[in-house]
């Protein structure tokens, strides 16, 4: 559960301290730059989505690849290493005009086509990317799983509790069942006999 209003944004988990004064280095999440210098309020939870805690971020420095911060709950080297860990996250500003999903909210949503209203299957999980997340889908007929980048151009909510995906999209795309290396039926090339 969230405290306070607006959807919450990764930046990033909080990676090693350091020196003395409470700085901790963040380990970016997909977009977590955005979200850190974007963002207007901050909370702190850990990975299994326990209680958030607010908090300030009193300086951002480092680099875009590795950024550190001094929160206001670490005035000390010890303090900042009690912090490892857990997830920073953001909300406010220019985040709140931001489209959002929690993976749990995705996940066995009904997927179809923007064109055709076909079932393409649902939401088995959400993947992390470096540009954005990744919906798997299981399609209706057990196959192996298809991937779709999710961003609003792509994929948007329907309404009625599914997603669509934008026409065509997915339109003659051959699935390969987990593992296979390869068709059988492929033309020879370069470096294959006759036999």
């Amino acid at each position: 559960m969230t405290a306070g209003g607006g959807a919450r944004w990764v930046c990033g988990r909080l990676g090693k301290a350091h020196g003395l004064a409470g700085e901790l280095y963040v380990d970016l999440a997909p977009g977590g730059l955005e979200y850190l210098a974007g963002g207007e309020r901050f909370f702190v939870a850990d990975e299994k989505g326990g209680e958030e805690r607010p908090c300030a971020v009193r300086r951002a420095g480092g680099s875009d690849a590795r950024p550190l911060v001094t929160l206001d709950l670490a005035a000390s080297r010890e303090e900042a290493i009690a912090l490892q860990g857990l997830t920073l996250l953001a909300s406010g500003g220019p985040l709140d005009a931001l489209p959002h999903y929690r993976v749990g909210d995705l996940l066995g949503r009904p997927v179809r086509d923007g064109g055709s209203g076909a079932v393409l299957g649902e939401v088995s999980d959400v993947l992390s990317a470096p540009t954005h997340e990744i919906l798997e889908l299981r399609p209706p007929d057990g196959g192996a799983p298809v991937l779709v980048p999710l961003v609003e151009e792509l994929v948007w909510e329907d309404g009625a509790g599914g997603l669509t995906v934008r026409a065509g999209l997915l339109e003659g795309q051959q699935r390969r069942p987990a593992g296979a290396s390869g068709d059988a039926d492929q033309d020879e090339g370069p470096g294959r006999e006759d036999g």
